[in-house]
């Protein structure tokens, strides 16, 4: 894994399992703390801190709200910048860019 995959793994892996988390706090919490990373890293750092809580924290138990807040939030990361693509010829889409 590169470095700045690692670095925002971390970062992503840190704001999901933040206590009295839920989808809007997610949401706003990464949209303020990493508006200039392509959208398409972060949908990826979602997935795998969805795959790290499950892998490490028995992430298929009743308790595990956060694995299900990173995948929701991924698949709403991901037709937000597939809609946003079709709009506007901008490569990458950054996180800033779409609308929450």
């Amino acid at each position: 894994m590169r470095k700045d995959t690692e670095s925002l793994l971390e970062h992503v892996l840190a704001a999901v399992m933040a206590p009295d988390n839920d989808a809007l706090t997610l949401a706003t919490t990464l949209r303020n703390s990493v508006p200039e990373e392509p959208a398409i890293a972060v949908i990826r750092a979602l997935l795998s801190a969805d795959r790290v809580i499950i892998d490490t924290f028995n992430g298929s138990g009743p308790n595990r709200i956060d694995a299900q807040l990173a995948r929701s939030l991924a698949l709403t990361l991901a037709v937000a910048t597939d809609d946003l693509s079709h709009v506007r010829d901008a490569n990458p889409i950054l996180l800033g860019d779409v609308l929450l």
